[in-house]
């Protein structure tokens, strides 16, 4: 996902009347040498020129920034400065951002952060501060994490969660307050009934059935079903796309079970397909899943994964997460590996359910895993890494051959990871996004647990 950051350098023309023109200068070439720096970094940079030099001009360059939809603002500090003219900013405009002090003597720059750092805190306004020369690769790394957390926020932030059907198989996990949802992320939850998708399903016409199939056979490797089981479960996904567009939601829930699968089919192909494109869905309706999801999703810019914590090898700290038939194909080493399955029917009322699911083993990688729940009434996050490995397919019939599966060898304590666990699905997404969660946790006042 891409990252825009604005940035403002602010001093007082009081202090710097005191000092010589090359340091008045610094602050300039200090705020075009961290512009360039960051440009090189592939991140766009929205820079106000010159020096911001009162309470009412840093407000105006802010409110100018925000308006241009940053995702967090630098505030680079060009001399000792009166703290109003950063903290009326940043308190009224609930911007993330960035405290910079740069490590210049005669300007005086971490002088004035430091005072301006003291009094945020006072406050509880929350930042990043950070000192030293824009080439700084580890210094640079933190602003552009810091960054990514930023634009998660911001991004969630009057994002539409669409949710169809209600509490799946009395998962207390998976349904928290609704409002508190609203309060923390900004997200506003869309409620359906299923019925408008078995419905829309139903109506989807023949030909757009035929021509999806006729790319999706040439793609993947076996596909085991009835016609029927194949052809609902397209069906389903092109309901699903079409409530997505029509009521713009970002991501979703289903329900699913026992309804939907037992009495027509299940969303496997759906929600497995919806990933691939980018729009996260998760199974049985897990709000906090498909929270989770998100996050990672907004990260990475890839697909994130959803699994039953299904085996935990504690001294061997190798974690097998196994999902009820949805998991994105991107996960696997390559299409041919997918194997199209039909899906199990142990929850079938009417013996016409079931669905067609993927069936394959999650490629080798490095993983970064969390789960938001709730202790209590208040959010946390478990966050924790591993690295993905491969297993031959024979390996999925110690559990649900039929099911898509990771393996994971745990970076952390695995008996540490089992006590946190605070639900039957935990998530994923391939890569290292270990300080970019903590930086959302931090913003959104959640409290991380890393194992």
């Amino acid at each position: 996902m891409s990252i825009k950051i604005g940035l403002l350098t602010v001093s007082l023309p009081a202090e710097l009347s005191t000092v010589p023109p090359e340091a008045i200068n610094a602050a300039d070439t200090f705020s075009k040498r961290t512009e360039k720096s960051l440009k090189d970094c592939q991140i766009e940079v929205n820079r106000i020129t010159g020096q911001v030099q009162s309470v009412k001009t840093v407000i105006e360059a802010t409110e100018k920034l925000v308006k241009e939809n940053v995702d967090c603002i630098i505030y680079i500090i060009g001399s000792w400065i009166y703290v109003p003219m950063v903290v009326d900013a940043t308190r009224y405009l609930r911007k993330p951002f960035i405290l910079w002090a740069m490590p210049d003597l005669v300007t005086g720059s971490l002088v004035g952060s430091c005072i301006t750092k003291g009094s945020l805190d006072e406050m509880g306004i929350k930042y990043k501060f950070i000192y030293g020369e824009p080439e700084e690769k580890e210094l640079l790394n933190k602003v552009i994490k810091f960054a990514r957390s930023s634009m998660v926020v911001n991004k969630m932030n009057g994002m539409n969660y669409g949710l169809f059907g209600g509490r799946c198989m009395y998962m207390y996990t998976a349904i928290p307050d609704l409002i508190q949802i609203k309060k923390i992320f900004g997200v506003e939850t869309v409620h359906f009934d299923e019925f408008w998708l078995v419905d829309r399903a139903k109506k989807v016409d023949e030909n757009k059935v035929k021509a999806f199939l006729e790319n999706f056979k040439n793609h993947y490797g076996k596909i085991i079903a009835p016609d029927d089981v194949i052809n609902k479960s397209v069906r389903l996904y092109f309901a699903l796309k079409e409530m997505v567009n029509e009521f713009k939601l970002d991501f979703v829930g289903l329900k699913c079970m026992p309804e939907v699968q037992g009495d027509y089919c299940s969303h496997c192909l759906s929600v497995s397909m919806h990933i691939n494109e980018g729009i996260v869905a998760s199974c049985e309706a897990d709000t906090n899943a498909a929270l989770t999801m998100e996050i990672l999703h907004l990260l990475s810019g890839t697909a994130p994964g959803f699994g039953d914590v299904f085996e935990l090898n504690i001294k061997e700290g190798k974690l097998r997460l196994v999902n009820c038939g949805t998991m994105a194909t991107e996960f696997a080493v390559n299409p041919e590996d997918v194997d199209w399955v039909q899906q199990y029917d142990f929850i079938t009322t009417t013996g016409e359910g079931t669905g067609l699911c993927p069936a394959f083993v999650c490629k080798p990688g490095q993983v970064t895993l969390a789960r938001l729940a709730r202790i209590d009434g208040e959010y946390v996050m478990q966050i924790s890494s591993g690295q993905a490995y491969s297993e031959p397919k024979e390996k999925m019939k110690e559990a649900r051959e039929r099911w898509p599966h990771i393996f994971i060898k745990l970076d952390g304590s695995a008996e540490e990871f089992l006590q946190n666990c605070r639900s039957n699905h935990m998530h994923w997404v391939y890569g290292d996004y270990k300080e970019e969660l903590l930086g959302v946790c931090n913003l959104l006042k959640i409290r991380p647990i890393v194992t």
